[in-house]
C-alpha cells in the first residue's frame, strides 16, 4: 500500500520539477536576448546621434568662423547629443519594465503551475488514502458485525437462574423487560427481581403440574383463550388485532398462552379436588369485609424501598419510618409528617388515599392492617413491596348484608387465588433456586 502511494507522488514531483526547470530556462534566453537589443539599440543610436552632432558643429564653424560661435555650436551639438542619450535611456528603461513585467507574469505561471500541481498530488494521496481507511473500515465493520451477532446468539442463551435445575434463560427475562420499556417505565433492579420472581413462579407451577399428572382438555383450553382473546380485543387500543400481535407488545405469545392456560387450568382442577366447600364457606364468614362492599378511608406516610439495593440503605428507611412514627407519637400532625417524609404522591395532599375495599383496591398487607384498625388509630410501621407505610383510618363505610350464596364466585375465586399463593409460597421454600443475573 505504501509504494502505491509514493510512486505516483514521485511521478508528479518529478514533473512539477521539469516544468520549473523548462521555466528557468525560458526565463534565463529571455534576459539575454532583451540585454543584446538592448546594447545593440544604445550603440546605433549614439553614433548616430554623435555624428549628426558633429556635422552640424562644423557646419557652425565654417559660417560663423569665429571661435565663440564655435563654442556655442559646441555647446548646442553637446545639448543635443544628451538630449539623444537621454531619450535612449528612456526606451532602455522602459523595456526593462516590460521585461521585468514578462518576468512577474512567468513567476505567476510557474506558481500558479506549482499549485495545481500540489493540488493534484493531495487529491491522488487523499484517494489513495481514502481507499485504504474504507478497506480498514469495512475489515471493522465486518468483524464487529461478526461479534455482535455472537454477543447477540451468546446473551440470549446466557442462564440468568435456575429453578430445581431448569433454566430460566435471559432471551425469557428480555421479553418481559422489554414491556416495561414500551410503556417508557424505569427499569430499577426491584422490576428485574420481579421478573425473575414471575419467571421463578411459573416454572415451579408447571413442575408441580406435571408431578401431579393433571392436565387440561383440549376444549377447555381453546374455551379459555377465546375469553382471553375476547377480554384482550375489547380494548380500544386492541381493537382489530390479532391475538398473536397483542400478546407481542406484552413480551408473549399465542404458544406461550397456550401452555399457560393449560396449566392454570390443570393446577385448578387439582385445587378443586383439594377444596370443598365448607372450606370456602369458612373463609367466607371470616372475611365478610371483603365481599360486602365494606369500604376503610385512610392516610398512609411511605418511605420507598423499590430502588434500594443494599442491606444498609434498607435499613437506613427502616430506622427513618420509625423516627416518624416517634414524632408522631409525641402529638407530631399526621398530615404535616405525610407532606415532609412521604415519597408517596398522596404527600400533597397529607397523605390521604381515599376510600378502598378489602380485595383488589390495594395491596394485601395493606389492607389486611387498614381494616383490623379502627377510625383514628395510627399503626405501627407495615412492609409492603412498596416499602414502609404508617397508616391512620380517617373514616370507614360498613358494607350492606350479604350471604354466602350471593357472592359464591367471588368467593370461589378469591379463595383459590389464596390457594394458589400459599402453594407458591411452599414451593418456593422448598425449591432450589439459584439466581445469576
Amino acid at each position: 500500500m505504501r509504494n502505491i502511494i509514493v510512486v505516483p507522488v514521485l511521478l508528479i514531483l518529478c514533473l512539477l520539477q521539469t516544468n520549473n526547470l523548462l521555466f528557468a530556462d525560458e526565463n534565463i534566453e529571455a534576459k539575454s536576448a532583451l540585454s543584446s537589443a538592448i546594447s545593440e539599440a544604445s550603440a546605433e543610436v549614439s553614433t548616430a546621434a554623435v555624428a549628426e552632432a558633429i556635422e552640424s558643429a562644423e557646419v557652425v564653424v565654417e559660417e560663423a568662423a569665429a571661435e565663440a560661435v564655435v563654442e556655442e555650436a559646441t555647446e548646442a551639438a553637446t545639448k543635443e547629443v544628451a538630449e539623444a542619450v537621454e531619450a535612449v535611456a528612456e526606451e532602455v528603461t522602459a523595456a526593462v519594465e516590460e521585461v521585468e513585467t514578462a518576468t512577474e507574469e512567468i513567476a505567476t505561471i510557474v506558481a500558479e503551475t506549482e499549485e495545481s500541481t500540489e493540488a493534484v498530488v493531495e487529491e491522488v494521496v487523499a484517494e489513495v488514502i481514502a481507499e485504504e481507511v474504507v478497506e480498514k473500515v469495512a475489515e471493522a465493520v465486518t468483524g464487529t458485525t461478526a461479534s455482535v451477532t455472537e454477543a447477540v446468539v451468546e446473551s440470549e442463551s446466557d442462564v440468568i437462574a435456575t429453578v430445581n435445575g431448569e433454566k430460566i434463560l435471559r432471551l425469557s427475562f428480555n421479553k418481559r423487560l422489554n414491556v416495561f420499556r414500551r410503556m417508557n417505565q424505569e427499569v430499577t433492579d426491584t422490576v428485574k427481581m420481579q421478573i425473575v420472581d414471575q419467571l421463578t413462579k411459573k416454572i415451579l407451577l408447571k413442575q408441580f403440574v406435571e408431578k401431579q399428572e393433571v392436565s387440561a382438555s383440549a376444549d377447555d383450553i381453546k374455551a379459555e383463550i377465546e375469553k382471553i382473546k375476547f377480554f384482550l380485543q375489547n380494548n380500544p387500543a386492541n381493537k382489530d388485532k390479532p391475538l398473536d400481535e397483542i400478546l407481542e407488545t406484552q413480551g408473549s405469545s399465542v404458544t406461550e398462552l397456550e401452555e399457560e392456560v393449560s396449566r392454570a387450568l390443570a393446577l385448578s382442577k387439582y385445587l378443586e379436588s383439594s377444596v370443598t366447600d365448607a372450606d370456602k364457606m369458612s373463609y367466607f364468614d371470616a372475611n365478610k369485609d371483603a365481599f360486602n362492599g365494606a369500604k376503610v378511608k385512610a392516610s398512609h406516610v411511605l418511605i420507598d424501598t423499590r430502588n434500594l439495593k443494599t442491606e444498609a440503605e434498607l435499613k437506613e428507611a427502616k430506622d427513618k419510618i420509625d423516627i416518624v412514627k416517634v414524632q408522631i407519637d409525641k402529638g407530631a400532625d399526621f398530615a404535616e409528617m405525610a407532606k415532609k417524609y412521604s415519597s408517596c404522591p398522596s404527600a400533597e395532599n397529607g397523605g390521604d388515599i381515599g376510600f378502598f375495599q378489602r380485595k383488589g383496591s390495594i395491596v394485601e398487607e395493606f389492607a389486611v392492617v387498614a381494616f383490623a384498625m379502627e377510625v383514628g388509630e395510627i399503626s405501627e410501621p407495615v412492609k409492603t413491596q412498596f416499602g414502609y407505610h404508617i397508616i391512620k383510618v380517617t373514616e370507614k363505610e360498613d358494607g350492606k348484608e350479604v350471604n354466602y350464596a350471593d357472592v359464591s364466585d367471588m368467593v370461589d375465586f378469591v379463595y383459590m387465588q389464596l390457594k394458589t399463593e400459599s402453594l407458591l409460597k411452599e414451593l418456593h421454600d422448598k425449591a432450589e433456586i439459584n439466581i445469576t443475573l
